[in-house]
């Protein structure tokens, strides 16, 4: 996955950096930082993929995990 193409799932998930790295426990730079690297470990692309759909979660879980 190229990192435009991670940019436009988390967009088209409706999440933003920010809003990530609050739900996976990480900082905003982090996520970024994995974003922008083309040759980032597939964990990245397995939990951008994973993520749900923001705009279909209950406004409790759309930030940190239960």
């Amino acid at each position: 996955m190229t990192p435009e193409e991670f940019r436009a799932l988390a967009r088209s998930k409706g999440w933003t950096y920010r809003a990530l790295a609050e739900r996976w426990g990480i900082t905003e730079g982090w996520v970024s930082k994995m974003a922008n690297n083309p040759d980032r470990p597939i964990e990245w692309d397995d939990k951008i993929r994973g993520v749900p759909d923001k705009k279909n979660m209950h406004p409790s879980t759309s930030s940190a995990l239960a």
